[in-house]
Order: C-alpha cells, then sequence, then structure tokens
C-alpha cells in the first residue's frame, strides 16, 4: 500500500528513543524526510545513523518540545533541512507523577505547559505552511488515561490534561479541515519501549522471577505489551495520504485494555 509519503517533511518531537523512534523510523521509510527533535543528541545520532542505513533521509536537533523556545528551534531546523514541516507528531515526556494529595497548583500549572501548551506551541508554528500547502497531518501520541484515567498509578496531572490535548485537537479538527489538514490523537497502552524493558528487568531481578514472568499481562485481551513498531506503524497510517477522511479523532492501540465503550 503506498501511504502517499514520499518526499514529505516531517517533524517528530521525541523521536530519537521508544515510540517516537519507532514511528520516525516507519515515515523515513516510508519516504518521508524527518527531523527528529529530542533532548539527548547522542540518541538522536543514533536513530539518524540507523534511518540512513537503511537509505532514509533525516536530520536532527537537540531540543526540549515542552518549551515554546524548544518548539520554534525543532521547526527552523526542519524548515532550514527541508522545508516547512507538513506532518507534525507531538509527543513529549510525560508530567511529574503524584496522587491528588502529593501535588500542588504549580505542577498542575507545570503539567499543563507540558502537556497541552507543547502542542498549541508547535500546531502554532506549523499550520500556516500546511494552510498554504492545502495539506497537513498534526498526530499527538497521547495516552489512554484520557479515556479511562489511570486508578492503579498516581497520575493525576497526566489523566487531567491528556483529556486537554483531545480537546483541543478535536476543536483544530473542525477549523481545519477544509484545508486538507487532519489532527488525531493516539491513545497509548502499555508498551515495551528500551525504558520499560528495563523497569520489568529490575523488578524480575529484586524478585529472583524470570522477566517473562514480569511482562505477562492478563489483563490486557491480547495478554501482552506492545512494541513500538505497532504504534509506528497506526501513526504512519493516520500520517499518511490514505488517512485523509480520518480526523478529529483519538485512536486507542492498547491492545485491547480499555474496557469503557466511548
Amino acid at each position: 500500500m503506498d501511504f502517499g509519503l514520499q518526499g514529505k517533511v516531517a517533524l517528530v518531537s521525541g523521536g530519537s528513543k521508544g515510540i517516537g523512534r519507532a514511528i520516525a523510523e516507519e515515515l523515513a521509510r516510508e519516504g518521508a524526510r524527518v527531523l527528529i527533535a529530542a533532548r539527548g543528541q547522542e540518541a538522536i545520532d543514533a536513530t539518524l545513523g540507523a534511518i540512513r542505513a537503511r537509505g532514509g533521509t533525516a536530520a536532527g536537533c537537540a531540543a526540549d518540545l515542552a518549551t515554546e523556545e524548544g518548539v520554534l528551534r525543532a521547526v527552523a531546523a526542519a524548515r532550514e533541512s527541508f522545508g516547512p514541516p507538513e506532518i507534525a507528531i507531538s509527543n513529549v515526556y510525560g508530567p511529574t507523577h503524584g496522587r491528588w494529595d502529593e501535588t500542588r497548583n504549580e505542577d498542575f500549572r507545570a503539567a499543563y505547559d507540558q502537556i497541552v501548551m507543547s502542542v498549541v506551541w508547535l500546531s502554532r508554528a506549523v499550520v500556516p505552511d500546511m494552510k498554504k500547502k492545502r495539506w497537513g497531518r498534526l498526530l499527538n501520541v497521547g495516552s489512554i488515561c484520557a479515556k479511562e484515567p489511570h486508578r492503579e498509578l498516581p497520575l493525576v496531572t497526566a489523566n487531567v490534561t491528556r483529556v486537554g490535548v483531545v480537546a483541543l485537537n478535536k476543536s483544530l479538527s473542525a477549523e481545519l479541515g477544509r484545508f486538507g489538514i487532519t489532527v488525531n490523537t493516539l491513545a497509548t497502552g502499555g508498551f515495551l519501549t528500551d525504558r520499560y524493558r528495563a523497569y520489568f528487568e529490575k523488578r524480575a531481578a529484586e524478585q529472583g522471577i524470570p522477566v517473562e514472568r514480569t511482562l505477562e499481562r492478563p489483563e490486557i485481551p491480547v495478554g501482552r505489551l506492545g512494541s513500538p513498531d505497532e504504534m509506528a506503524a497506526v501513526a504512519a497510517f493516520l500520517c499518511s495520504a490514505r488517512a485523509s477522511y480520518v480526523t478529529g479523532q483519538m485512536v486507542v492501540v492498547d491492545g485491547g485494555r480499555v474496557e469503557t465503550l466511548w
């Protein structure tokens, strides 16, 4: 299937590790020219090397896309390397963990900037050029907590702000659809990134059991955590020409974990 991404300019925030890296690599395989933005230069370089080794086209920019300054730096780097971004993936690290009694007002303000305003800043920076081309893809890598808030994990600020991004994207989709711009949110469940694998390996060592035991997930209908490549495949479709009629949606990718219907 031709996704129609050959030559498109894609900016992937958090694109050097985990799900972000998998998305960057998948878009590059589809022929997009990818600007990887992340905080660590070493991880950026490793990802660039992997993409280029397979014949892909990519450049990097060390920037924190949870800040307005970092967003503007990354968008400028994309323009300098390939041109204005036609695809923008917002994917920033989560806010500080904590339950209600453990969080301060300042924690909620910081989480709002980090999760919601980072999408606002990125969208403002790339949408004008997308409007001129009458084509664009805005995609946020979010969390299933926007649909079914975590109860077992202390993520109250994430539960609140992830919903805010879904509402923002729904609003943007209504205004930008006539310009050929789609706006969607990916609600991610549990994925076995390198960071989480290290966490489970540590737990297994502490308990003296095989790591496979700690990875068992009976609460997930498919019985396992997801692979970043599985998320990347969904992201590539949503960024493709084939998905031109899919907008304003929160697409849940969680192996069936969420139990609510709507």
